[in-house]
């Protein structure tokens, strides 16, 4: 008898032991779950942050390779645009030498009309390329198209006024290609105020 409640005693707590472990691998795999759909929204999280990244990534590198395109195929040209522009400066010099008395002579003519003829041309094709020769005389100094060379001084024109172009300058499309060489006014120094300066 009492052996028979000594086994039911020892099979009540291998049952009750069971019964726990069955219990705590049931609360282990609750738990390993539950971190599981968390590690997985968190991953999930990550992938769409790092896909958002990539996509913004790839799309500024189209923008940027687009934009550089657009550049090379408008600023390309720069190096021969000067080459062409100098061709131009050295046609209108050779125009403007020809003296007035020369120019009416009937064997010089056709020299003069054939400069013109490749001015013209020239002029066109920069035109076609948008290339701009500078407005620089009568107009305000602006550090972005004019560099000066030489102040002269005037009072009959504010400040700081381009009053004398000696190379043109030119833009290609919105860029500078060669800034103009210009000359600028200043104001006049009265003598009372030059020998003012030399005295201090």
């Amino acid at each position: 008898m009492l052996e028979e409640e000594t086994n039911k005693t020892n099979q009540d707590i291998e049952n009750e032991d069971k019964n726990s472990e069955e219990d705590n691998s049931v609360k282990t795999a609750e738990i390993s779950t539950e971190e599981i759909i968390k590690n997985l929204k968190t991953d999930i999280e990550l992938l769409k942050d790092q896909r958002l990244r990539a996509i913004a990534e790839l799309e500024n590198y189209r923008k940027r390779s687009d934009k550089d395109q657009s550049d090379a195929l408008k600023y390309g040209i720069a190096n021969f645009a000067k080459e062409v522009i100098s061709i131009r400066d050295n046609i209108e010099r050779a125009n403007a030498s020809i003296l007035d008395e020369i120019k009416s002579d009937e064997k010089i003519k056709p020299v003069i009309e054939g400069l013109d003829l490749i001015q013209q041309s020239i002029i066109g094709v920069l035109d076609r390329f948008e290339i701009k020769k500078i407005e620089s005389i009568d107009q305000k100094f602006d550090h972005n198209f004019h560099q000066s060379m030489v102040e002269i001084e005037r009072d009959d024109c504010e400040p700081g006024t381009v009053i004398q172009e000696l190379i043109p300058g030119y833009t290609l499309h919105d860029r500078l290609l060669r800034p103009a060489m210009v000359g600028v006014s200043k104001k006049k120094i009265e003598k009372n105020e030059e020998s003012e300066e030399k005295n201090s």
